[in-house]
């Protein structure tokens, strides 16, 4: 009777040699550990306070326009802040775009 090994190679290079999850690539033990480390880090992501840059040119803007973009895709801020935000940016970018005059 074959079955399937788990995939995870350990430090130095051999594989775990455990029983694989029916239907899974890995053992129950580095399962769980792949699953929580993926929900740690997706605790971090959803943690990270959204830092953009000061809009003093135009590529500034286009910086902070994707970072808003990015943590909105990944449900780090709400829909009503990221919609202010991008109104806020394009204020920026027609007044970077407008010719200067004095």
């Amino acid at each position: 009777m074959s079955f399937r090994t788990c995939d995870h190679l350990k430090q130095d290079g051999a594989p775990c040699g455990s029983p694989a999850l029916r239907g899974q690539k890995l053992c129950y033990f580095h399962q769980r550990d792949h699953l929580r480390r993926h929900y740690i880090s997706q605790l971090r992501r959803r943690a990270e306070i959204l830092r953009l840059p000061d809009l003093e040119t135009l590529q500034d803007v286009q910086v902070a326009l994707y970072e808003v973009i990015d943590a909105l895709a990944a449900n780090r801020i709400d829909q009503k802040r990221a919609g202010a935000l991008l109104f806020a940016l394009q204020q920026a970018s027609l007044q970077h775009r407008a010719p200067q005059t004095a």
